[in-house]
């Protein structure tokens, strides 16, 4: 169930780590409520899969909007 209030984005960034060979893009997945966005989340070395599900947890409220740490 999508909650009304609640949307995400998923984008890809630029991503340098420290030595750290591999992707040069990560994910991020922007958390919106009320058309805010409240947090963003990078998430270096994550699959798609992964930031998709987790867009799909804010969007249906599985994720609190009180744990979110933006």
């Amino acid at each position: 169930m999508h909650l009304a209030d609640r949307h995400s984005v998923v984008r890809k960034k630029p991503y340098i780590g420290n030595g750290v060979q591999g992707p040069d893009t990560m994910y991020v997945v922007e958390l919106y409520k009320d058309d805010r966005l409240v947090e963003e989340r990078e998430l270096p070395g994550k699959s798609k899969h992964y930031a998709n599900s987790l867009s799909e947890n804010w969007d249906e409220g599985r994720i609190d909007y009180e744990n979110t740490t933006g």
